[in-house]
Formats: structure tokens, sequence, C-alpha cells
């Protein structure tokens, strides 16, 4: 149905996937905001329950690098941890996740940024500290 694979470019403080169609052409560029010309990423502050605090990984196009737009209420593709609270997020490190897909997504397009999802959560915050 297609892949995900991490970008290593100029920008190597900002976290970049790009996602893959079945025959490997580039369907979606994975990334969150930036400033300081593309050097750090823009958390969103403000917000109801978990997204309070949060740092969103837009779905944009590979080759503009605009971002997609969803038919939810933010209005843009997305892939974003949400804060799951402070006892699911210390003692038993539970993640949340809210996928918001492109208005125009196939079903195989949704599949892919699943597993997507799953991979940044994987690379970025599934990480133990603990050294055995």
């Amino acid at each position: 149905m297609g892949e995900t694979k991490y970008v290593c470019d100029e920008c190597i403080f900002v976290p970049k996937f790009i996602i893959l169609d079945k025959h490997g052409d580039p369907k979606f560029l994975l990334r969150p905001d930036t400033c300081c010309m593309g050097l750090c990423m823009v958390p969103r502050f403000g917000g109801r329950g978990g997204k309070c605090c949060r740092l969103p990984f837009l779905v944009r196009d590979p080759y503009t690098f605009q971002p997609k737009l969803s038919n939810t209420h933010e209005g843009k593709a997305q892939v974003t941890e949400l804060w799951s609270g402070l006892v699911n997020e210390v003692c038993f490190k539970r993640h949340a996740y809210h996928v918001a897909f492109p208005s125009d997504a196939t079903v195989e397009d949704k599949l892919v940024l699943i597993g997507s999802s799953i991979l940044v959560d994987v690379a970025f915050f599934e990480q133990d500290s603990e050294s055995k």
C-alpha cells in the first residue's frame, strides 16, 4: 500500500517523514511547523483536554510543503500526540494520538498514515531512558 521513510536533510532538528505510495512515488510529507528559518519546531498551546500542549505533525504536499486540508474543525490534516494526563504520561507511559486525514485521502492513504503515526510514536515518544 505504501511506506514511510525518515528524511535526513540540512534541518537536522526537525523530524520529517516522506510517505510513499505503492509505486514508490511521494504522496505526503509529514512534519511539524517550523520557525527560525526552518530550524525549530513550533508547538501548539491552548485548546481543551489533551490538546492543551501538543506538537502536530502536519500532512503536507511533498512538493510544495503546503498543509493538506482536512474535514476536522482544525482544518489541517495532521498526526498529533495528545496529553493523556499526568498519571498516564508518568506512571504508565501511555500516549494518545489524534490523526486527521486529508479530505481527499483514499482508504490506502489512511492506512499508511496510521502506520506513519505509529512510526512517529516509536521514533520520538517511546524512547526508554533507562540503560540496561
